[in-house]
């Protein structure tokens, strides 16, 4: 018999944290500032654990960028200090730890298909095997999907990376810079992403291999990500090491630390920068056209801003939305889209959770539905539609959501017949040593699955529609 485990849907915000998980009067605030800052960084390494997460968590929550990690592995090959799982299990664990840790310190998690085989002692041999032309392309698909302004890698491209997994993965990176922007490299991924060209590339450097650095070394950008955030009520070091403890299975764990610390950026490829990665780069909304009217709107807002009342600067982020809608399509106007629709979300407290009774169903069996909806602002929210394709479900009503009164629907729904076993996206197809099988293209740079059943719900906010999307639980738990 087959079966379906209901799945979990991720937040609308990229940074991967909990729709439900309501934040503070600081943490929206921290939101509206990142509004107002439109530049990227991808932070490229081998293995869940070799991302530094002071780096990220400054990256994403200080210079309020939009951050991202690319892993080449999911750690497969590495030893499990919480239990027996190893291989492909311990794939699954260590990929769930990664993304435990962008909850925390804000980034965007990405993957390739290749696989942690165990310690490589040279590039050579861990580019034969990953199959490197394969690899690569899922790089550059990462990048022509993400479209990061600068490139870090934790490694140099040389043995004094120390694993052949490491310096692969710097020499990937810096292949990718120079093929992302060549229209006739993978053209069918030109054809879905565009091209796109990045501005710098730099390497993490100051580690074991070069010692002796500091901010007066030439060629070097030197990066404090010591500071203090008096919003968070954290110092940056401190919410990495929430980050970096995630990675139980390796036994990683750290108390932070204060004060400064030194990061240092060895520059590569690209258009130096002589102080900070990001002074070459327009991160200001005039970058896109049409874009110069939206950044004074933001300021205003956050100006405007009343700490004992989020829920006063909706009408605002109505009107900021309504103004990043009519943006030619970019990957700007869909990030800022998510982040101006999250922004409502929390400035309402606005609560929407599908619960379901069974854990697990076959297709054609029914599901039982509770529905929980709380509109926790003044704020006029009326619920006018409820679809899932995966569920028959598509609902069109009128539900006044009231100031503080939740309302509760109950369903019994059968799951469509045609939906296929729940299973790891990358676990679904035999594998060689070295490289996944996926034959959806689609879904690979992807952490994991999208649920197996997403319930889409469109609410009317002061007159705009606008999609949300319920998140999933079975039993009260998240799996």
């Amino acid at each position: 018999m087959r079966c379906v485990i209901l799945g979990i849907l991720l937040s609308l915000s990229l940074s991967g944290v909990s729709q439900n998980h309501q934040p503070s009067s600081s943490q929206i605030k921290l939101k509206l500032k990142k509004l107002n800052f439109l530049g990227s960084v991808l932070y490229v390494a081998a293995h869940p654990d070799d991302e530094n997460t002071r780096v990220i968590t400054y990256l994403s929550n200080d210079r309020l960028a939009a951050t991202g990690y690319l892993s080449m592995t999911r750690g497969d090959g590495g030893q499990n200090l919480i239990g027996p799982e190893i291989g492909e299990l311990l794939g699954l664990i260590r990929t769930q730890e990664l993304l435990a840790a962008r909850r925390i310190d804000g980034g965007q998690q990405f993957f390739t298909r290749a696989i942690d085989f165990g310690f490589s002692k040279n590039y050579q041999e861990t580019l034969k095997i990953w199959n490197k032309e394969e690899i690569l392309s899922d790089v550059a698909k990462v990048i022509r999907q993400f479209q990061p302004d600068v490139i870090l890698t934790r490694f140099p491209p040389d043995e004094r990376a120390g694993h052949g997994h490491h310096t692969s993965s710097a020499i990937l990176a810096q292949e990718a810079f120079d093929l992302t922007n060549n229209s006739n490299y993978l053209p069918d991924q030109v054809k879905e992403l565009g091209i796109w060209q990045v501005s710098a590339l730099y390497t993490n450097t100051g580690r074991w291999w070069n010692q002796t650095i500091n901010e007066n070394t030439p060629g070097i950008v030197s990066m404090n990500v010591g500071t203090y955030s008096p919003l968070l009520g954290k110092s940056y070091p401190e919410m990495a090491a929430e980050s970096r403890t995630q990675h139980k299975s390796q036994g990683f764990g750290s108390a932070g630390s204060r004060g400064r610390e030194m990061e240092y950026f060895e520059f590569v490829k690209g258009d130096k920068a002589d102080k900070d990665i990001f002074e070459k780069i327009n991160t200001t909304w005039t970058r896109i056209e049409g874009g110069d009217k939206i950044q004074p709107l933001i300021q205003k807002c956050i100006l405007d801003f009343n700490e004992e009342n989020p829920a006063a600067s909706i009408p605002q982020l109505l009107t900021i939305r309504k103004q990043i809608s009519l943006l030619k399509n970019s990957v700007w106007k869909n990030r800022k889209l998510q982040e101006v629709d999250q922004l409502i979300r929390d400035c309402a407290g606005l609560y929407m959770e599908a619960r379901a009774s069974e854990y697990m169903a076959s297709p054609g069996q029914p599901v039982r539905l509770s529905m929980e909806l709380v509109n926790r602002s003044p704020v006029s929210i009326e619920v006018v539609k409820l679809k899932s394709e995966s569920l028959a479900l598509d609902s069109s009503f009128s539900l006044i959501l009231k100031n503080n009164d939740p309302v509760t629907i109950k369903l019994v729904k059968n799951m469509a017949g045609n939906k296929p076993y729940s299973s790891p996206y990358w676990l679904s197809e035999p594998h060689g040593a070295g490289l996944f099988t996926v034959k959806d293209k689609s879904l690979i740079g992807k952490p994991e699955n999208d649920p197996a059943i997403q319930i889409n719900a469109t609410v009317l906010l002061a007159g705009q529609p606008i999609l949300l999307i319920f998140r999933w639980f079975i039993n009260g738990l998240i799996l």
